[in-house]
Parts: structure tokens; C-alpha cells; sequence
């Protein structure tokens, strides 16, 4: 009973939340709804060049029938040409004839439907001109026939329509040109645009000019309903005939041949489909508006999609879907969507069903378009392996053009808007609607290759890939861009499998917009092929990318279909393994590489083994972004994955051992936790560990020890250290006694928590050659440190509390944060070099030293728990790209960042309201989901936190990251100290490098500059040389150095003088640390805090940067409490005394300083 109502109370507090985001949605719709509203005036415009169009066309003379030998020779006296569809007609054996007869010009698309908005890069106006029926023979579906004479019939306008527009003074700034509608290559059509008026000239300028409403108008040419039989033109049917010397081989089907016949011939069909259920519901306009903008946030287009594109699902097709669910749409023909819906529910209901039905598959949905009520529309559990939304009075598939590809693309965007929508904690409306996923290539996708046909073996792989393009490949596919498209995308997902979850195929730079003098569009490429290179862009499963083996079908002695076909597409490579499970598979191995994807490698050898060796891959900026993280000295690291986390575990192994000896240890009170709190723990240190690479700063890794309860505690904060201390020396004692031989240790103390000066630390080295810092933690620390801020002064409560915030920090919420992270690196298998990443480029940009590894990691960690509107990041490049938007378009003094640190679990979406009826009945399973996630009141608890923090700071000057989660809900845990000029430069230098990248795109010179520090942005620059590398070490390796060498240079043992391995570390932390406490008011000093990776080539060369405040910049009246090292001017007015501070930077670095640079004017 009790887990009934859980359930049942979840599932009202849904009900309730959404109910108010539902409202508060609308709202938004209404004003973004507004905001794309076209412009009357506009309409009034263009609509009036419509009205005198039609004139025009009524007004061009009719032809006679005519022959193709007459056709050509009236042409070759035009300026016009025949835009004739491939294979051109040849006058000897084309029979049929030629004419003009006066189309019926009817509107189409969203301009009829009055539901078109506002595009900055303009948008058309779709005009369809039907040919008379009388033109048509009933089988001039056949072999193009229909085709070439709808070309004739274009071009014979086109040729009219040009002598009109000079007639009427329009040619001036009406410009004609031939395109290909959706990028079908079989329909061409004419496309009218404006040319801009000329400033202060009468040229151009006309009541018929629409240029300022950056419309332009398609002349669709289209053939009667029903001119030929619907039957013959199904998709499994074949209407282009080959010559064959075999009459038993059968002719392939033709879909796309016959889809673009077949549709050409609907369009006032769907119109009238559309208009009558837009009269019916209220809110359908609205709705597909909603829907086009999505579907152009994701990079949807009505475009065909098997030339390598995510089209073949417009806001034509979105609309025909919602009218059918108006219809019916269930798997009893039951109502999806009711005609009383609101905008947002019609919206929410169109995606929903996109994201939970399977139209390819699975099944496939059916309606009529004659909207008879008897005849309501129905899901098919059938599917046809092909996406399919069947219309069964016109016989046509809506998603013919649609590729498998495309529909699995459009698919995962639905559920994943379907996640943002049944949301109700947070607001996901920008996300949804306003957020371009498909701006920029490398942020949407994970991986991105291009691939391109070599010019040094021009004539071979051209011929090689033309001669596989057959006569049967080109009556399938019609062009060879199609085919090549197809089988790139075939062949890649065989062989990638459930290593990529989606892929996508571009053929860049197509050209499908020609004059009106030319037959076709010129070729972009080589070779007659109309792309420069083609674009393979996947988003990847990260559980499964890197795995080495590719297993096929298990071995028989007879072998079966599967492992025939599996050995004929890998070839060589295919061979036969053993498993641990004793089967015997079909298999193949690959390598992995610290600086290469697998998937890199698979690739390459199947386009050179199913193509052509003149076929190339490359991915150089992969490269370039892996190679940016820091290679271990340690056996084999070159030739390791980047989510290869051995070196992490063998720390831990180390750990583990240390763990059990201290935890048998007899002390005065028994150990009650061990608690590793480390980055290296939780898998984000920027160096990976390496034995005895002492010089590394995160070397010794931080635990938190704690002991039983007790009562006999010191009650003094300073007592309390010291018996601390007392306990570590007992460790340490014991730890000598009886490992002495095998483990050291030594005490240092430790400034984290400012004002407790008594804090030791014990350093314990362990014999595998790692270190670890102990710290201990008693149940009384708090207690003291609350008392002491209640028992403090008004003016020093403020720092005693952001004491205690360290001392948080540091020991109580650092063990949470660890767990935390360490299970979702688990989750996330691309967090842990991506983290490190970041980190080495803020280190790069001397911003790391400012900001604890929390922080840094938490941040780091938004792409993958609130990844919407994009994809969890598959890659090391697309998970830091994410990184860097978000950072540069992160407004901190408005936006709280509020972190969900859960597992993502996409079976949750499917125990939510998903479906269609679904219940309030909740499993035990979804309902803890759902109690590990922030509920409604966590997240607004938060958001008031957030705000009263500003309303004390509205400005952000003193606590800029509020970065909140369930572990953290006050926000500012990690982010209380951060100068404020550090964040604004963060958030600068993410938006200069997005800017860079966007504008130049990813290639080795813009990469090195997101790494290049501007130090000529600081006012002094300082520059510094160790006396000794610190790089071998680090335990750092480069690519190119020989391992043998490197590990020359790393010590194998600690040195029997303990004190002595500060000789190997780098000083510039501790000389930073000390100036920044001394001049803390007056100047900000970085520096790089990893000079084995940012120092040069062997890691011995810093730089120390000082940033004077604005007020110490100027001459300024002296005060007592000035808080600054001054010098006076005169008697009232003093300046910051560089000298001092010069020479005290001097004297502490000696002769580390190679230069002083100054750079304030």
C-alpha cells in the first residue's frame, strides 16, 4: 500500500509541476510566435509582384506540338536552355513530342497556408504551374519521358517569361535562375529573386522590386493528379527500363524515380489536406511553426536526403504527420492529438510520437489524405526498413525522402526534446526552440571526417568509383553522389556497429542552382562529380568506441551465411579468435593509439578496401586535440586509449594496500574511515600518475582519515591540531616499525584553511611509488569552527566564514565530491579526458592557479549531465568545444549553474509519461530514479539561494560561479574566492576562442592559439627558469621522444634525503602563493602551475603575471588604511610602489628571473 501511494503522489506532483510549465510555455510560445511574425508590409509587397506573375504567365503564348529535333532547334536560337534531367533525350529515337499549354497556378506550401515566418537568410514562395492532362500519354511515367517533357515545357517558359519581364522594364532587378527543387535533381524548377536598388539611382527601383523582404519565388512545374496510375509508381516498382543481354535478370525498383513523379503530382492534394484541418483546429498554424523552427534548429530540411544530408522532413512533412494524429495515429486508430490541443500540446504530441513510435522498423503509419472521417489513420505494427508514413489515396510515402540515417537522427533529437519537455524542473524553452544544434559541426557531432578523392590518382579512383556505377546503380539511386552517399553510409555503420549510436554523410559543396543557359548545375569536384569532399560525421557510443575487437559470427565447420559475408567485407583483416568463454569467433583486432580514435582506423581501412586506396580520411584536428593531453612515462602509453584509466588504477592498488595496513594498526582510538579525496581518485588530474614522477604538483594525493568518536577531543581549535597531529606521529611510528623498510613518510604543514596555522599533514611514499597526504578529520572541527564565527566580531565574521567554507571544503564535502565524480566517470567515459583538458587549458591561459579542482571539475561537468539541447559528448574535441560555448555564453550574475549530478539513464524517459495513457503507476525502480534526481523544491531552494546571494552582490563582485548541486546546494562552496577578474576572463577568452574557431575553423594554427597564453594582456610579466627540467620528472612523455630515453630521465626511487626532493619541484607555486597573500588588494599574480607541460620543451621555464587592481593603477589621496605597499608623490598623493614589489619578487627568485616585462601604460 505504502508503495501505491508514492507512486500515485509522484505522479501528481508531476501532474501539478507540469500543469504550471505547460502555462508558463505558452507564454513563451505567444512571444516568440510574435517575434517571427513576417512583416504585412512585406506580404502586401510581394504579393503584388505574385498578382502581376500570373498575368505573365497567362499571358505566354501556347506551342504546338512539336518534335525534339524542333524542340533543339528553337533553343539553340534562345538564350534559354532545356534544362534536360540525365540521360538527355537523343532526337533519333525519342518518338514522343513537345508542348505548351497554359498551366493552372495554384499557391503552395506555408506561404499558402499563411504559416511562414520570419529567416534572416530569407525564405521562398513556393508557385506551382500544372500542365494540362492533355499533354500526357497515360504511360509517360516510363523512362523519363514525363520528365523531359516537363524540362521543354520550364524551359519554354522560362524563355516567355524573360521577353515579358524586358517588355516590362523588370529584367533590371528580376533575376532567373534554374534550380533543383529539394535538391532533387530530377525536378528542376525557376527561381525568381531581386536584385538590391542602387543608392540614389532610379536603377532597380520599382513597386515590383521585393528585394527588402528577402523573399524569393519557385516556379514549381507539376504534373495533373492522377495522370498516372498511383499503383505503377510504388516504391517497390521499377519505371526505367535497362537493355540487358539476360532476360532473367530483374530490373531493381526505382523509389526515387518514382516518388518524385508521384509527388509532383500531389501538392494541391496535401494543400487542401492541410487547409481543411487547419480550419479545424485552432491552434495547427502555431504548432507548425513550433515545429519548423525545431526541425531548423537541428538542421532538418525538406531537402532529399539520400545525396548526404539530414533532410527529407521539413515543416511540410512535420505538418502532414500532426494532421494525421489529428486523425487517428494509434495502434487502434485511436486519436493522438484532439483538434481542442494547444500549440504546445499538438507540439509536445507530434514529438512524443516521434519519439516513442517506430516508423521504419518496427512499423509504419498509414492515412488517407482525403480526410474521410470512415477512414481514419492507423500504425501498422509492420515495418517496411525504410521510414514510412504511407498515404493510401495518393499512394505516397511522405518520408520517402528520408534516408534510415536521417530518420534515426530525427528520431534521438525527439527524445531527447522529449526529455527537455516532461522536464518540469527546469526552464528547457531556449533549449528547444532558440539553441542552433546545427551551427557548428564539431559541437553537434562527435566526431567529424573528411573524406576525399586523391588528385595524385585522379584517373584511377575516379574510374574505379564511375565504373562501379553501373546502369542498375544509376536506375536505383539516379546519381552517383546518391549512391556514393549510400554506400559510405552502408558500409560505415556495418562496420562501426555499436560503436556510433548515429551517423550522417554530407557530400560539401554541391551545386544545385544553374543559369538558365545551362542544362545542369557544374560539377563542384573533380571528375564530374558534383562535391568538393564529402563530410562522414557520427556521433559516437562511448562504452563501445574504443573497444579493440570487432566480433563477427562464432566459427562452425560449415560455415553460415553470416560468417561468409562477415569475411568477405573485412577481408584480410577478418581472422579467427578464442574468448575467455572458450567460443570461437570471426573477429577483427585493432590498435588503439593515444593520439588516434579506433574508429579512425577502422574507417580508413574500409573506404581504402570497399573504395579505392586513392580514397583519403582525415581528422587532423582529433589528433591535434589528443595530443594536447599529457602522455604518461609509462610502458606502451603512446600506443593506449585515451580512456585507458590503468595508470589511475594502479594508484588506487597502491592505496588499497597502504589502506588495509593502517586500518590493522592499533591506536589510541580506532580508525573509522580512510577516505581518498584526491583528483587522481576520481580520475581528472591533469598528469596521469606515474611512479616516483615527484615533481608532478599533483603527486601527493589528498586522504581524509577518521578516527572513532570520542569525547576526550581538545576543545580548542589550536589543541585539537596538535592532538591530530599526535595521532599521525603514532601512524607514522607504527608505519616505521613495521613497514619501515618498504614505506617513508615525513610532515609538512599546511596552509589551506586560512587562520589555522597548526594544520599537519602526513606525506606517506609508498614502495610502487606513489605519495599520499593524510589529513585527519573529529566530529569536533565543525563544532569549533561554527563557535568560533558566532563568538567573532562583527567585522571579521565575514572571513571566518569563508574559513569555514574552506574547511568544508576541504575535508567534510571533498569525500562526497569524489564519489561523485569517480561513478560518474564511469558514466561518462569521455569526462575524464576532457576534464583534463580544460584544465590544461586554463593552465595554459594562467587561470588554474586560481581555481580549486572542484570547481574546475564541476564546470567541466555540464556538458554531460545538462547536455540539452545537444548529446552526451562521445569525444575528447566535442565534449571541450561544449565546454568552451557554454563558458562564453554563460551569463554568471544572471544564472545560477545548477547541476543534476546524476547517472543518465535513458530507460527513465521511458518509465515517464512518454506514452500515449500513460498511468500513474511507477515501479520501485523509476521511483528511486527519480528520488536521486533534484526534485521541483531542491532546484527552486537553490534558486533562492542564488538570488539572495545577489541581492547582497547583484553585480557579481565578490562571488561570481554560483555552481550548485544536491551535494552542494549553497552554491559557492568551490567558487567563494575567485577574483573577479580571473572569471570575466574566463568567460572573454571562451568567447574570443569560440569566435576563432568559428570563423577559421579547427585547424593546427587555430588549436595552438587556444593554447597560446596573452601575456600582453597582464601589466607585468616576469619571466623565470628553473635550475633543473622538470618534464622527465613529471613523468610527462612527448610523442615523438623515445621511451628509453624519457625513462632515463625519470627517477626510479625517492632519494634516501627526503628534503631533497624539493630540488625537483617547482618553486613558482609557493613564491606565487606568498605574493598573492602579501598584495592581495593591490595586484593579482598567476602563474602556470604545471611548468612540466606548459614550460617549455623541457619543462624548466615560467612566467609570473601581475594584474593591478583599477584603483592602484592611478595616482590616489593616501589613507591610513590603504592596504597596499604605496610610495608617496607628494604630500597628499601616493602610487603603487612597483619598485618594491619588484625588488622583493627579485630577491625571492634570484636567479630563477630571466626578464621583467611591463606592459601598463
Amino acid at each position: 500500500m505504502k508503495h501505491n501511494t508514492t507512486a500515485q503522489d509522484i505522479h501528481i506532483a508531476r501532474e501539478t509541476a507540469e500543469l504550471f510549465k505547460s502555462n508558463i510555455f505558452k507564454l513563451q510560445i505567444d512571444e516568440l510566435l510574435e517575434q517571427v511574425q513576417i512583416k504585412h508590409t512585406h506580404i502586401l509587397k510581394v504579393e503584388k509582384f505574385l498578382h502581376k506573375l500570373y498575368d505573365m504567365i497567362q499571358s505566354v503564348p501556347e506551342w504546338q506540338e512539336q518534335t525534339l529535333g524542333n524542340v533543339e532547334q528553337f533553343f539553340k536560337e534562345s538564350f534559354v536552355s532545356v534544362p534536360f534531367v540525365d540521360p538527355k533525350p537523343i532526337s533519333a529515337s525519342t518518338k514522343y513530342k513537345f508542348n505548351f499549354k497554359t498551366p493552372s497556378v495554384t499557391l503552395i506550401g506555408s506561404f499558402a497556408l499563411k504559416a511562414g515566418i520570419y529567416q534572416p537568410e530569407g525564405s521562398s514562395i513556393d508557385v506551382l504551374l500544372t500542365m494540362p492532362e492533355e499533354l500526357f500519354d497515360r504511360k509517360d511515367f516510363l523512362n523519363f519521358r514525363c520528365l523531359h517533357k516537363r524540362s521543354v515545357y520550364l524551359a519554354y517558359l522560362t524563355h516567355h517569361l524573360s521577353e515579358l519581364l524586358k517588355s516590362e522594364n523588370m529584367d533590371s532587378f528580376i533575376k532567373l535562375e534554374y534550380s533543383q527543387f529539394n535538391d532533387d535533381v530530377l525536378l528542376p524548377i525557376l527561381k525568381l529573386s531581386c536584385k538590391k536598388p542602387d543608392q540614389g539611382s532610379k536603377r532597380n527601383v520599382s513597386e515590383y522590386n521585393f528585394y527588402k523582404t528577402k523573399f524569393s519565388i519557385n516556379l514549381v512545374i507539376g504534373f495533373p493528379y492522377k495522370a498516372f496510375d498511383p499503383k505503377k509508381l510504388l516504391p517497390s516498382k521499377n519505371c526505367v527500363r535497362v537493355a540487358t543481354s539476360d532476360e532473367n535478370v530483374v530490373l531493381p525498383p526505382t523509389p526515387l524515380y518514382n516518388f518524385s513523379i508521384l509527388s509532383n503530382s500531389t501538392h494541391e492534394v496535401f494543400l487542401k489536406y492541410l487547409y481543411k484541418t487547419k480550419k479545424q483546429t485552432d491552434s495547427f498554424k502555431e504548432a507548425t511553426i513550433l515545429g519548423r523552427l525545431w526541425l531548423q534548429q537541428r538542421g532538418f530540411s525538406p531537402k532529399i536526403s539520400q545525396s548526404g544530408s539530414l533532410g527529407g522532413f521539413g515543416t511540410f512533412e512535420f505538418s502532414i504527420l500532426m494532421a494525421v494524429l489529428l486523425n487517428g495515429g494509434g495502434e487502434n486508430a485511436n486519436k493522438i492529438l484532439l483538434h481542442g490541443f494547444s500549440s504546445y500540446q499538438l507540439f509536445k504530441g507530434v514529438i512524443q510520437y516521434l519519439a516513442t513510435m517506430d516508423l521504419c522498423d518496427g512499423g509504419n503509419l498509414q492515412f488517407h489524405s482525403e480526410n474521410d472521417s470512415a477512414s481514419a489513420s492507423k500504425y501498422i505494427n509492420e515495418g517496411f526498413k525504410t521510414p514510412t508514413i504511407f498515404d493510401k489515396t495518393t499512394k505516397i510515402n511522405i518520408l520517402s525522402k528520408m534516408t534510415i540515417s536521417s530518420y534515426q537522427v530525427l528520431k534521438k533529437y525527439a527524445q531527447e526534446t522529449l526529455l527537455m519537455l516532461t522536464n518540469v524542473v527546469q526552464d528547457q524553452f531556449a533549449n528547444i526552440f532558440l539553441t542552433d544544434v546545427g551551427k557548428f559541426d564539431n559541437i553537434k557531432y562527435d566526431l567529424c571526417y573528411n573524406i576525399s578523392i586523391s588528385k595524385t590518382s585522379n584517373s584511377s579512383t575516379l574510374s574505379h568509383l564511375l565504373g562501379s556505377f553501373g546502369a542498375m546503380e544509376r536506375v536505383k539511386f539516379v546519381t552517383i553522389e546518391n549512391y556514393l552517399a549510400h554506400k559510405i553510409t552502408t558500409v560505415a555503420k556495418f562496420a562501426l556497429g555499436d560503436r556510433i549510436r548515429l551517423i550522417e554523410v554530407e557530400l560539401v559543396g554541391q551545386n544545385h542552382r544553374f543559369p538558365i543557359n545551362k542544362r545542369k548545375p557544374h560539377p563542384a569536384g573533380q571528375g564530374n562529380l558534383n562535391f568538393e569532399f564529402i563530410k562522414l560525421k557520427l556521433i559516437t557510443n562511448g562504452s563501445e568506441s574504443e573497444k579493440i575487437v570487432t566480433k563477427g559470427p562464432i566459427f562452425s565447420e560449415d560455415p553460415s551465411q553470416e560468417a561468409v559475408a562477415f569475411k568477405n567485407f573485412w577481408g584480410a583483416k577478418a581472422s579467427l579468435r578464442r574468448f575467455k568463454d572458450g567460443s570461437i569467433t570471426h573477429c577483427c583486432i585493432w590498435s588503439t593509439s593515444a593520439n588516434q580514435p579506433v574508429i579512425t582506423s577502422i574507417l580508413d581501412f574500409i573506404l581504402k578496401s570497399h573504395f579505392s586506396d586513392g580514397i583519403h580520411i582525415s581528422d587532423n584536428f582529433t589528433k591535434l586535440f589528443h595530443e594536447l593531453l599529457p602522455l604518461p612515462n609509462l610502458p606502451a602509453s603512446s600506443n593506449t586509449s585515451v580512456l585507458n584509466l590503468s595508470s589511475f588504477y594502479n594508484l588506487k592498488k597502491s592505496f588499497d594496500l597502504l589502506y588495509k595496513i593502517i586500518f590493522k594498526m592499533k591506536l589510541p582510538l580506532s580508525v573509522r574511515s580512510i577516505q581518498p579525496v584526491g583528483s587522481a581518485f576520481r580520475y581528472t588530474s591533469l598528469c596521469q600518475p606515474v611512479p616516483f614522477a615527484y615533481s608532478d604538483p599533483d603527486f601527493f594525493q589528498e586522504v581524509v582519515l577518521e578516527f572513532e568518536t570520542s569525547q576526550k577531543w581538545p576543545d580548542e581549535i589550536f589543541s585539537l591540531e596538535k592532538s591530530k597531529t599526535a595521532f599521525l606521529l603514532k601512524i607514522q611510528e607504527q608505519l616505521e616499525a613495521e613497514n619501515g623498510d618498504r614505506y617513508r613518510s615525513f610532515f609538512t604543514r599546511d596552509e589551506s584553511i586560512p587562520y589555522n596555522t597548526e594544520i599537519m599533514t602526513l606525506q606517506i611514499l609508498t614502495p610502487e611509488g606513489y605519495g599520499f597526504k593524510f589529513r585527519v578529520l573529529t566530529e569536533r572541527d565543525e563544532i569549533l569552527y561554527l563557535r568560533a564565527i558566532s563568538n567573532a566580531r562583527a567585522e571579521v565574521k565575514s572571513s571566518l566564514e569563508n574559513t569555514f567554507l574552506k574547511f568544508n571544503a576541504k575535508y567534510q564535502a571533498s569525500p562526497r565530491h569524489t564519489r561523485t565524480i569517480e561513478n560518474l566517470s564511469h558514466t561518462f567515459e569521455f569526462y575524464s579526458p576532457v576534464v583534463r583538458l580544460f584544465k590544461k587549458w586554463l593552465d595554459s591561459h594562467l587561470l588554474l592557479g586560481h581555481l580549486s579542482e572542484e570547481l574546475v571539475e564541476l564546470i567541466a561537468m555540464k556538458p554531460f549531465v545538462e547536455h540539452a539541447p545537444f548529446l552526451v559528448p562521445g569525444s575528447v574535441e566535442n565534449g571541450f568545444l561544449k565546454l568552451l560555448r557554454f563558458l562564453s555564453q554563460w551569463n554568471w550574475r544572471e544564472d545560477p549553474l545548477i547541476l543534476d549530478l546524476t547517472k543518465s539513464d535513458e530507460e527513465l524517459s521511458n518509465s515517464l509519461d512518454t506514452s500515449i495513457g500513460a498511468g500513474p503507476g511507477f515501479d520501485s525502480k523509476t521511483i528511486k530514479k527519480l528520488s536521486e534526481r533534484l526534485t521541483l523544491s531542491q532546484y527552486k531552494g537553490i534558486q533562492s539561494n542564488f538570488h539572495n546571494l545577489r541581492k547582497s552582490d547583484p553585480n557579481g563582485l565578490t562571488i561570481q560561479f554560483f555552481i550548485a548541486s544536491k551535494n552542494d546546494p549553497s552554491g559557492i562552496l568551490y567558487s567563494s574566492d575567485v577574483p573577479l577578474p580571473i572569471a570575466t576572463r574566463i568567460t572573454a577568452l571562451a568567447k574570443v576562442a569560440l569566435n576563432l574557431i568559428q570563423i577559421h575553423g579547427l585547424n593546427k594554427q587555430t588549436i595552438d592559439l587556444l593554447f597560446t597564453p596573452a601575456v600582453k594582456d597582464y601589466d607585468y610579466v616576469i619571466q623565470l627558469q628553473t635550475p633543473t627540467p622538470l618534464k622527465s620528472s613529471s613523468g610527462i612523455l612527448e610523442i615523438t621522444e623515445f621511451k628509453n630515453l624519457a625513462s632515463s630521465k625519470l627517477p626510479s626511487s625517492f632519494p634516501s634525503d627526503l628534503s631533497k626532493m624539493s630540488e625537483l619541484m617547482d618553486p613558482t607555486y609557493h613564491l606565487v602563493k606568498y605574493l598573492n597573500m602579501k598584495y592581495k588588494n593591490s595586484v593579482i599574480f598567476s602563474s602556470h602551475k604545471y611548468i612540466c607541460l606548459n614550460g617549455g620543451p623541457d619543462g624548466n621555464k615560467n612566467v609570473i603575471t601581475a594584474l593591478v587592481k583599477p584603483m592602484f593603477k592611478k595616482d590616489m589621496k593616501f589613507r591610513v588604511n590603504i592596504d597596499g605597499n604605496v610610495a608617496p608623490i607628494d604630500a597628499e598623493m601616493v602610487k603603487l610602489n612597483r619598485d618594491s614589489i619588484f625588488h622583493e619578487i627579485a630577491s625571492f627568485g634570484n636567479d630563477m628571473i630571466v626578464s621583467f616585462e611591463t606592459y601598463l601604460n
